[in-house]
């Protein structure tokens, strides 16, 4: 089975001495696309390559006792200049929007507060409310001793991420 790497290249079929592709690097980039043709055609065992440049599919007809289907994956990813992409830490898209909300989040705190306070100063104040009135209100020391560390940790800096 051959692997799937998400928003740079999918295998959409594979089948004895048939590989479909579908990546957008090829879509809008006609040399890129161009030269990844040129050069696969180059290979021994490639009988025949179409590539859409609507869609960006990538249809390989080969000889599977000539080139092994993993490998050949892999010639493509190298050909296309992939394989750095491949491996680069990539942002969900839940973490993308939860930043930009934090963000915008943070500006409205900041403007409201004519520049006195931001997301992080009221965050790391609620948690050292909450260390306080844990110690107060319960023989749970450690629990408000780390909100209290959390807090002092937030406001200088500690855990950026």
């Amino acid at each position: 089975m051959l692997q799937n790497f998400y928003g740079i290249i999918e295998v959409k079929h594979y089948q004895l001495g048939r590989l479909r592709l579908q990546t957008d690097v090829l879509k809008k980039n006609t040399e890129l696309r161009e030269e990844f043709q040129n050069n696969i055609k180059k290979i021994s065992g490639i009988e025949k390559i179409v590539v859409n440049p609507i869609n960006g599919s990538i249809l390989l007809i080969f000889d599977e006792n000539t080139i092994e289907h993993s490998f050949l994956y892999l010639v493509v990813l190298k050909l296309l200049h992939l394989e750095e992409e491949i491996f680069k830490i990539k942002s969900s898209k839940t973490e993308v929007a939860l930043k930009k909300l934090f963000e915008v989040l943070d500006l409205a705190i900041y403007n409201k507060s004519r520049g006195f306070l931001n997301v992080k100063t009221v965050l790391a104040g609620v948690i050292g409310f909450y260390g306080i009135k844990k110690l107060r209100a319960s023989n749970a020391i450690l629990s408000g001793w780390t909100l209290l560390w959390w807090a002092s940790s937030l406001l200088r800096g500690e855990n950026k991420s």
